[in-house]
C-alpha cells in the first residue's frame, strides 16, 4: 500500500469515528428529553410541562368544589343567604297564622267575666287578616277549641256581614249544634236583621220550632 492509499483509509477511519461520535451524542440528548427526572420521580413530583397542566385542571376542580360549597350552605338554610319574594310571603302568612293559633289558645278555658267587646272586635280582625287560603283550618280550630261559655268571640265573625259567607255560615252550623242557652240569643239576635246571610235558615228554624218571635 502506497502513501496515497495509506492517506485515504486514514480519512475514511477518521470520518467514520466522527460519525459514530455525533450519533452517539444525538441519541443521548434525546434519551435525557424522553426520560423525567429520576429524583423528581422519587420526589413524587412530575416534569415542568405535567406540573402546569395537572396545575390548570386543579384549579378548576377547587373552583367547581367551592361552588359546591356555597350551594350547600344555601341549601343548607344558610341564614346570609336572602329569601326569596315567595319564602318572604310564606313566611309572612304563617306568622300570622301562628298569631291567631296563639290568640285562640288563650280562649280554650272559660272565663268567668264573659267576653268583652274588645276582645270580640280583636278575634274578628286577627281572622280578617289570615291568608285566605288558610283562614278555614284556623277557624275551624278555633271553633274545636272555643268553649260555649266563651262562644261571644266566635260571635264577632257570625255578625259581621262584611266577612265571607261560607265563614259566616261555618259559625253559623257550628252555634246550632251548640247547647240551647247559647244558640237561641244568638239566633234572636240573627232574626233581627234580614240582610244577615243566615236570616232565612235562622227564621225557618225559630218557625220550626214554634220559638218565632210573635211581633215579626
Amino acid at each position: 500500500m502506497n502513501l496515497k492509499n495509506s492517506l485515504i483509509v486514514l480519512g475514511v477511519l477518521i470520518l467514520t469515528a466522527v460519525l459514530c461520535f455525533l450519533s452517539t451524542s444525538t441519541d443521548e440528548v434525546s434519551t435525557q428529553r424522553k426520560v423525567p427526572d429520576v429524583k423528581g420521580c422519587e420526589a413524587g413530583k412530575k416534569p415542568v410541562a405535567v406540573d402546569v397542566e395537572d396545575a390548570c385542571a386543579n384549579k378548576d376542580s377547587a373552583k367547581g368544589e367551592s361552588q359546591g360549597v356555597v350551594l350547600s350552605s344555601s341549601e343548607n338554610g344558610d341564614t346570609n343567604v336572602p329569601l326569596t319574594e315567595e319564602e318572604k310571603r310564606e313566611a309572612a302568612e304563617t306568622a300570622l297564622v301562628d298569631e291567631f293559633d296563639s290568640l285562640t289558645d288563650k280562649w280554650m278555658d272559660p272565663v268567668k267575666d264573659g267576653v268583652s267587646m274588645k276582645s270580640v272586635t280583636e278575634f274578628a280582625e286577627k281572622f280578617r287578616k289570615l291568608p285566605k287560603s288558610r283562614k278555614e283550618e284556623c277557624l275551624q280550630r278555633a271553633l274545636n277549641l272555643v268553649p260555649d261559655e266563651n262562644v261571644m268571640l266566635l260571635a264577632g265573625i257570625l255578625m259581621d256581614k262584611t266577612m265571607e259567607k261560607d265563614y259566616i255560615e261555618l259559625v253559623f252550623n257550628d252555634v246550632l249544634n251548640r247547647d240551647e242557652s247559647v244558640k237561641k240569643p244568638i239566633m234572636r239576635q240573627i232574626f233581627k236583621d234580614r240582610t244577615h246571610p243566615c236570616w232565612a235558615d235562622t227564621a225557618w228554624i225559630l218557625d220550626v220550632t214554634g220559638e218565632l218571635p210573635k211581633d215579626k
